[in-house]
């Protein structure tokens, strides 16, 4: 099992951005997150996780503004696979988002949990 506190992801319109041309990238407050995320799972001493994982995210909003926490979803995913928690994140059988309370700046804590095969 992996519990960590991270910054509030940003919204999936503030992570990725499209090119004129096609193709998408990733914006300034989504390489921050991913950053921070980085960092956080290293100073952790995350191994990866192989099989399939089970992510329980408890997001604490920065403030009342109505907001979808699912927008957050991806872009949390998406972090965490890039600081290496997982392969992919399409190990994930299991996704349950919850909204708590307001804390100033943000924050989400999650727990990732590994999952027993099948009998």
């Amino acid at each position: 099992m992996i519990t960590l506190t991270l910054p509030i992801p940003p919204t999936i319109n503030h992570y990725y951005g499209q090119r004129p041309r096609g193709g998408q990238y990733i914006k300034p407050a989504g390489i921050a997150f991913r950053v921070a995320v980085a960092e956080i799972v290293a100073a952790a001493q995350v191994e990866p996780l192989l099989g399939r994982v089970s992510l329980f995210a408890a997001i604490h909003p920065a403030d009342r503004r109505r907001q979808d926490i699912d927008n957050r979803a991806k872009s949390l995913q998406d972090a965490l696979t890039a600081a290496g928690v997982w392969l992919d994140d399409e190990q994930i059988d299991e996704l349950h988002l919850v909204r708590r309370e307001v804390v100033r700046r943000g924050l989400v804590r999650i727990v990732i949990t590994e999952m027993k095969e099948a009998a």
